[in-house]
């Protein structure tokens, strides 16, 4: 079996998404799989992200700047933060938002794509583009198996947990700061000009700052809801078709994360599909190459 460490350099990471927790309930194997050969973007994932960006300018306008580093990238992925909890808290919405945390001792890391204030409470919205001329999962788009939504559901339920530990301190500045070796970062001179360009103020110019302004702003935001909701949206003209709700229940959820955990800990090999659900094979690019499971 194979340590924390054995599993994600195999996998060429240090930390884990969300979104790779969710993978494992469509297919564990693919996921390794798609880290092991390379992911391939494609237009579909291309057309959602259009419709992602679309969506977030109507909450907060990005700063257009270009990281020279990973300090820049964390600086400016900070600054929208900040912008988008200040959103949140000033008008109630707030888009394309990242969340730190830690499971099991690894990083884990998110992004949300809404937060909004309803009945007093914050709602995380997690939105899936598709496109209503195509067939999921063998069915109309509109009719979303259980079997494609368990991934959505295990995806906003990740993020649930991510921004309530970080609102609730269990996860804090000085855990983050620590986990991703803030103190040590410099900001480039490039980038430094870029923010005197846009008029972002000296005193907020560095790493330290910004995300002391970031945690101020999500420290303020009201308590997290257990009621988690999923849009579905026409890729092709962003309106939404279908919404669901999904009641959050922690220990049913941390039982599940207990399960899904064994692979990252290298307690056991990566999973293929069941024998129930090997028509996802016919959709997958590993299929009779790398993957062989089914193919006989």
């Amino acid at each position: 079996m194979e340590g924390k460490i054995g599993v994600l350099e195999k996998l060429k990471k240090n930390s884990i998404l969300a979104t790779d927790i969710a993978s494992q309930f469509w297919c564990e194997l693919q996921m390794e799989l798609n880290y092991i050969h390379g992911k391939e973007y494609t237009k579909a994932m291309a057309g959602g992200a259009k419709v992602h960006k679309a969506l977030e300018v109507q909450a907060h306008v990005a700063i257009e700047v270009e990281p020279q580093g990973y300090a820049d990238f964390l600086y400016k992925e900070a600054y929208e933060n900040y912008l988008a909890y200040k959103a949140l808290n000033e008008k109630g919405i707030g888009r394309e938002i990242k969340v730190y945390g830690s499971i099991n001792g690894f990083k884990v890391s998110g992004k949300i794509d809404e937060l909004k204030v309803k009945d007093g409470k914050v709602v995380i919205v997690e939105t899936k583009t598709k496109s209503l001329n195509a067939k999921l999962d063998g069915s109309n788009v509109k009719e979303v198996r259980e079997t494609t939504m368990r991934t959505h559901k295990m995806q906003i339920m990740v993020y649930k947990k991510l921004l309530e530990d970080l609102k609730k301190r269990d996860y804090t500045y000085q855990n983050f700061y620590a986990s991703y070796g803030i103190k040590t970062m410099v900001l480039s001179e490039k980038f430094l000009r870029q923010l005197e360009l846009i008029n972002i103020p000296s005193e907020m110019r560095n790493l330290n700052t910004i995300y002391n302004l970031m945690f101020e702003q999500l420290y303020k935001i009201p308590q997290v809801s257990d009621t988690l909701v999923i849009s579905y949206v026409d890729r092709a003209t962003g309106e939404e078709f279908a919404s669901v709700s999904v009641e959050y229940n922690k220990s049913e959820f941390d039982k599940t994360l207990t399960d899904v955990m064994g692979y990252w800990l290298g307690e056991r090999a990566a999973r293929p599909v069941t024998q129930e659900e090997n028509w996802k094979c016919n959709w997958c690019r590993f299929f009779g190459k790398e993957c062989k499971v089914w193919s006989s």
